[in-house]
């Protein structure tokens, strides 16, 4: 049995909205319906999945989190819904800046799913160290990954630095260092329906890509619509069948270019 990136960031997903719930129900007064119970259960049973693999799930910049989790607290409901009404005053900032990181976290959980499943391959004391990094979400010193070959160290420094901890592979470990990264730069590119990380060198050819797949789709779907309407003749047909074959070579070379990225999707730990 395996637990794989997917799997991870959905539980991710499922402890965001069970925490909303509860926020809801204990701040706002919204009194849950079996919503609650149904996501609690989906997220325990994913949980206990993530345990047995030997995943702790830790967030980039989760030591801050903790602190104004543990601010939150000394406010009562009242100044809290207070200050959610009028957008203003100390609970109402600490309620945003916590926000800030969880909102950030969510949009990364892909990411940060592939990077605890590389973790949980190392050594304890490499792993405890990885951890803390991710928790204080800065690499202060060398993080040693000796327990990894060299292909997964390079995945782990690559994960890091998504998830905005800068790093830099040395030998047999990480340099807390954004320096020199030219060739292993990566840019975020929002799709559709998801967001992919490239390497920068193919952001040019990957943009221009979805340009012409855009373009495409529009002309493909006008044609769709004039032969519902009517008979094509035999040369609307072949520039048609022209249009649908651009757009099928677009797709298969937008694949060529996120092949690595696509790739990880089946990152996966065995339980």
């Amino acid at each position: 049995m395996v637990l794989t990136a997917r799997d991870l960031a959905r539980l991710i997903e499922l402890n965001k909205k069970k925490a909303e719930l509860q926020f809801q129900a204990s701040v706002l007064g919204v009194t849950p319906d079996g919503e609650l119970r149904r996501v609690s259960v989906n997220a325990e049973e994913l949980s206990e999945r993530a345990k047995a693999a030997g995943i702790r799930l830790v967030f980039p910049n989760q030591d801050r989190l903790d602190e104004l989790a543990s601010a939150l607290e000394e406010f009562p409901p009242d100044a809290i819904r207070a200050g959610i009404k009028v957008r203003d005053g100390k609970a109402y900032q600490t309620l945003k800046d916590r926000g800030m990181i969880v909102k950030k976290n969510f949009e990364n959980r892909a990411e940060i799913a592939k990077l605890l499943i590389i973790i949980a391959r190392m050594s304890e004391e490499e792993r405890n160290e990885a951890l803390r990094a991710i928790a204080a979400g800065a690499l202060d010193k060398p993080l040693s990954a000796t327990s990894i070959d060299e292909c997964t160290r390079a995945k782990l420094a690559r994960f890091l630095r998504r998830c905005g901890i800068m790093c830099a592979l040395s030998g047999s470990g990480l340099l807390p260092s954004g320096e020199g990264l030219e060739g292993d730069k990566e840019i975020r590119i929002e799709m559709q329906n998801r967001c992919v990380w490239v390497a920068e060198s193919a952001r040019g050819r990957l943009e221009e890509n979805l340009k012409k797949m855009q373009n495409l789709n529009a002309r493909i779907q006008l044609k769709n619509a004039e032969r519902q309407i009517k008979v094509f003749s035999e040369e609307e047909e072949n520039v048609f069948a022209t249009l649908q074959k651009e757009y099928l070579d677009l797709l298969k070379e937008q694949d060529e270019v996120l092949r690595e990225f696509n790739e990880e999707d089946g990152l996966a730990s065995r339980i």
